[in-house]
């Protein structure tokens, strides 16, 4: 399982940014609520009402309901627009009106820009499992990171503690010093 670190994403939202402001906004948004492409590119203007996004997850997981980040005290790379986007889109209107295929083409390419490795230039490793393990890595708390994801049940949300522990026995033994 791939994903970013905070300085990777920090690079890639910053790239995307400079080049394609809703790129850059769908990106963020993946991140920020861990969604897979699908459900990115069918947010509607009706999913976000009182500060917070409704998505209707995908493979079995539970519908979420997450408050849009304030991003105050954030850097303008991390500060969301969900809210005008909506309104400017209507109701029925998509807020990122871009196919699957325009997806993983842009990410990609920002991702070469940002010199993140090919293996995470892909939506997925940008927005689920970046988000999961920084979740991860800042309460360990698995319960956090399936209630976050809407994972229904826990063995989709163990692939996140499995990650790190793969890194962490990687880490150990590059540190034996043979």
């Amino acid at each position: 399982m791939e994903y970013l670190n905070q300085d990777e994403i920090t690079r890639v939202l910053a790239v995307a940014k400079e080049q394609n402001r809703m790129h850059w906004q769908l990106m963020l948004t993946a991140f920020y609520f861990g969604l897979r492409v699908s459900e990115v590119i069918n947010i509607l203007g009706e999913d976000v009402a009182n500060g917070q996004l409704a998505v209707q997850r995908l493979k079995g997981s539970n519908r979420t309901l997450q408050s849009i980040p304030s991003g105050e005290g954030s850097s303008d790379t991390f500060k969301l627009d969900l809210v005008q986007r909506a309104a400017a889109v209507g109701p029925r209107g998509r807020l990122f009106p871009v196919s699957r295929q325009r997806v993983d083409q842009f990410v990609k390419r920002y991702a070469r820009l940002a010199g993140i490795h090919r293996t995470k230039a892909h939506l997925h490793a940008v927005g689920k499992h970046s988000i999961a393990m920084a979740i991860w890595h800042a309460t360990h708390q698995l319960g956090q990171i399936k209630a976050y994801l809407g994972h229904k049940s826990m063995s989709s949300t163990m692939v996140y503690l499995n990650e790190d522990n793969s890194l962490q026995a990687t880490a150990a033994v590059a540190s034996l010093g043979f």
